[in-house]
Protein backbone atom coordinates (compact mmCIF):
# COMPACT_ATOMS: atom_id res chain seq x y z
CA UNK A 1 0.00 0.00 0.00
CA UNK A 2 1.31 3.55 -1.27
CA UNK A 3 0.48 6.50 -0.15
CA UNK A 4 2.14 8.72 -3.24
CA UNK A 5 3.26 7.70 -7.16
CA UNK A 6 5.69 8.50 -9.42
CA UNK A 7 2.99 10.10 -11.28
CA UNK A 8 1.99 12.22 -8.37
CA UNK A 9 5.41 13.73 -7.57
CA UNK A 10 5.74 13.88 -11.38
CA UNK A 11 2.82 15.76 -11.73
CA UNK A 12 3.47 17.97 -8.49
CA UNK A 13 6.61 19.41 -10.04
CA UNK A 14 5.87 19.13 -13.79
CA UNK A 15 7.31 17.16 -16.61
CA UNK A 16 11.05 19.40 -17.02
CA UNK A 17 11.62 19.83 -13.40
CA UNK A 18 10.92 16.06 -13.17
CA UNK A 19 13.31 14.75 -15.15
CA UNK A 20 16.01 17.15 -14.47
CA UNK A 21 15.50 15.88 -10.51
CA UNK A 22 15.35 12.26 -11.55
CA UNK A 23 18.27 12.15 -14.29
CA UNK A 24 21.02 11.33 -12.95
CA UNK A 25 23.24 11.28 -15.95
CA UNK A 26 22.69 15.17 -17.69
CA UNK A 27 19.43 16.65 -16.08
CA UNK A 28 16.91 15.73 -19.53
CA UNK A 29 15.30 12.53 -19.14
CA UNK A 30 13.06 11.33 -16.58
CA UNK A 31 14.23 8.27 -14.78
CA UNK A 32 11.59 6.09 -13.40
CA UNK A 33 13.49 4.34 -11.51
CA UNK A 34 15.37 7.20 -9.34
CA UNK A 35 11.85 8.43 -9.05
CA UNK A 36 10.67 5.64 -7.30
CA UNK A 37 13.42 5.58 -4.76
CA UNK A 38 12.75 9.17 -3.58
CA UNK A 39 9.02 7.78 -3.44
CA UNK A 40 10.05 4.72 -1.59
CA UNK A 41 12.40 6.90 0.43
CA UNK A 42 9.56 9.11 1.21
CA UNK A 43 7.20 6.49 2.27
CA UNK A 44 9.78 5.19 4.43
CA UNK A 45 10.56 8.48 6.43
CA UNK A 46 6.65 9.16 7.15
CA UNK A 47 6.54 4.93 8.17
CA UNK A 48 8.68 5.64 10.56
CA UNK A 49 7.18 8.09 12.08
CA UNK A 50 3.84 6.79 11.72
CA UNK A 51 4.99 3.49 13.01
CA UNK A 52 5.19 4.51 16.43
CA UNK A 53 1.44 4.87 17.17
CA UNK A 54 0.06 2.60 14.24
CA UNK A 55 0.60 -0.22 12.30
CA UNK A 56 2.01 0.61 9.02
CA UNK A 57 1.57 1.43 6.24
CA UNK A 58 -1.88 2.99 7.03
CA UNK A 59 -4.45 1.45 5.35
CA UNK A 60 -5.91 4.06 2.86
CA UNK A 61 -8.49 2.00 1.72
CA UNK A 62 -9.64 1.07 4.99
CA UNK A 63 -9.21 5.01 5.86
CA UNK A 64 -9.98 6.87 2.55
CA UNK A 65 -10.08 10.13 5.03
CA UNK A 66 -6.65 10.02 5.38
CA UNK A 67 -5.34 9.84 2.12
CA UNK A 68 -5.39 13.74 1.11
CA UNK A 69 -3.82 14.51 4.08
CA UNK A 70 -1.00 11.82 3.99
CA UNK A 71 -0.44 12.01 0.37
CA UNK A 72 -0.39 15.87 0.70
CA UNK A 73 2.76 15.54 3.35
CA UNK A 74 4.20 12.67 2.11
CA UNK A 75 4.56 14.78 -1.26
CA UNK A 76 6.07 17.38 0.80
CA UNK A 77 8.82 15.13 1.95
CA UNK A 78 9.14 13.09 -1.68
CA UNK A 79 9.79 16.93 -3.34
CA UNK A 80 12.36 18.05 -0.76
CA UNK A 81 14.11 14.30 -1.30
CA UNK A 82 13.97 14.98 -5.03
CA UNK A 83 15.60 18.39 -4.74
CA UNK A 84 17.76 17.27 -2.27
CA UNK A 85 19.23 14.60 -3.78
CA UNK A 86 19.61 16.08 -7.23
CA UNK A 87 23.40 16.43 -8.29
CA UNK A 88 22.47 19.19 -10.94
CA UNK A 89 20.56 21.77 -8.16
CA UNK A 90 23.14 23.14 -5.39
CA UNK A 91 20.27 25.12 -3.45
CA UNK A 92 16.84 23.63 -2.16
CA UNK A 93 14.68 26.34 -2.47
CA UNK A 94 13.61 27.78 0.89
CA UNK A 95 9.98 27.15 0.25
CA UNK A 96 10.32 23.32 0.26
CA UNK A 97 12.62 23.58 3.59
CA UNK A 98 9.83 25.23 5.01
CA UNK A 99 7.33 22.59 4.21
CA UNK A 100 10.16 19.74 4.62
CA UNK A 101 10.38 21.18 8.26
CA UNK A 102 6.67 21.69 8.95
CA UNK A 103 5.78 18.28 7.54
CA UNK A 104 8.65 16.64 10.06
CA UNK A 105 7.00 18.18 12.42
CA UNK A 106 3.42 17.10 12.09
CA UNK A 107 4.52 13.61 11.90
CA UNK A 108 6.38 14.03 14.89
CA UNK A 109 3.53 15.15 16.53
CA UNK A 110 1.85 12.15 15.18
CA UNK A 111 4.66 9.97 16.45
CA UNK A 112 4.37 11.60 20.58
CA UNK A 113 0.41 11.42 20.25
CA UNK A 114 -0.10 14.99 20.37
CA UNK A 115 -1.78 14.63 17.32
CA UNK A 116 -4.11 11.60 16.39
CA UNK A 117 -4.45 11.35 12.74
CA UNK A 118 -8.63 12.24 12.43
CA UNK A 119 -10.16 8.92 11.25
CA UNK A 120 -13.84 8.24 11.39
CA UNK A 121 -12.12 4.93 13.22
CA UNK A 122 -8.70 4.92 14.41
CA UNK A 123 -6.08 3.12 12.35
CA UNK A 124 -4.69 -0.29 14.13
CA UNK A 125 -2.17 0.38 16.51
CA UNK A 126 1.20 -1.25 16.84
CA UNK A 127 0.71 -4.80 17.26
CA UNK A 128 4.08 -5.35 19.07
CA UNK A 129 6.28 -3.35 21.24
CA UNK A 130 9.74 -3.98 22.27
CA UNK A 131 11.53 -0.55 23.87
CA UNK A 132 14.54 -3.22 24.08
CA UNK A 133 15.58 -5.58 26.32
CA UNK A 134 14.20 -7.19 29.31
CA UNK A 135 15.71 -8.31 32.43
CA UNK A 136 14.68 -10.03 35.23
CA UNK A 137 17.49 -11.17 38.23
CA UNK A 138 16.80 -13.40 40.94
CA UNK A 139 17.08 -12.88 44.82
CA UNK A 140 20.45 -11.64 46.01
CA UNK A 141 22.73 -14.67 47.10
CA UNK A 142 24.54 -12.42 49.35
CA UNK A 143 23.17 -9.32 51.17
CA UNK A 144 24.49 -6.39 52.18
CA UNK A 145 24.59 -7.89 55.76
CA UNK A 146 25.98 -11.26 55.14
CA UNK A 147 29.35 -9.43 53.94
CA UNK A 148 29.31 -7.13 56.53
CA UNK A 149 32.75 -7.74 57.55
CA UNK A 150 34.42 -9.12 55.29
Amino acid sequence: MSYITTAQLEARLGATLYARLTDRVNGATADGAVGQQIVDEAEAVADGYLAARYATPIDLVAHPELGTMLTARVLDEAEWLAWKSSPFVSDVPERLRALHEESLRWFEMIADGRLPLPAASPPASRTARDDGPHYSGGPRRFTAEELEGL
